[in-house]
């Protein structure tokens, strides 16, 4: 399923994307927690390329 990311600010963009990873890198996170999922799922997305969305939502319940 497509998202829509909208990015705030002067140049305002659109993008639509049903990427985990992008979904991820496009958001801002200060929650330390939550950046540790991020680079989580950056790194798999460079090392394997795909799987960035089962990743994330694994650890987050291991998290929990």
């Amino acid at each position: 399923m497509d998202k829509i990311l909208l990015s705030s600010g002067r140049d305002a963009a659109l993008m639509v994307t049903n990427d985990g990873a992008t979904i991820l890198k496009n958001i801002g996170v200060d929650n330390p927690a939550a950046k540790v999922l991020v680079d989580m799922s950056r790194v798999q997305d460079d090392e394997v390329g795909d799987g960035t969305t089962s990743v994330t939502v694994l650890a987050a319940e291991l998290l929990r």
